[in-house]
């Protein structure tokens, strides 16, 4: 009569539910797992970036081929400095292509600086 013996040991599982009997293996193949997905990651975040950028180069495009421009709303015309009776002359506070471009791809919400040679708060 055939006996059936029972042996106990460890079964390992990878994140992906594949069952190895050796640690050794399951380790190597969970590693590999981890570095296909963090380089999944890393080209999405890269293509992100890139059509953020995208993006905000058409945006600076459209602004600059039409004449157009961003200004700070809250104080869009800086007087300059007036000598002696002469008319005042007035300059547009306006929002740099660099911080246009940052704002637009999420890297800054603004620098709370006036772009004029008085350097004003907001």
């Amino acid at each position: 009569m055939a006996t059936i013996s029972k042996e106990l040991g460890y079964v390992y599982f990878t994140s992906t539910g594949d069952v190895y009997a050796k640690l050794k293996d399951a380790e190597k193949h969970q590693a590999e797992i981890n570095y296909t997905r963090e380089s999944k990651q890393m080209i999405e975040r890269r293509l992100l970036m890139s059509e953020e950028n995208i993006l905000a180069e058409n945006i600076l495009k459209i602004l600059n081929e039409n004449g157009w421009g961003v200004y700070y709303k809250s104080n869009p015309i800086h007087i300059l400095g007036i000598k002696g009776g002469e008319p005042p002359i007035f300059t547009v506070n306006a929002v740099g292509d660099d911080i246009l471009t940052d704002a637009i791809n999420g890297n800054n919400k603004g620098d709370n600086k006036w772009h004029s040679e008085t350097g004003l708060k907001q």
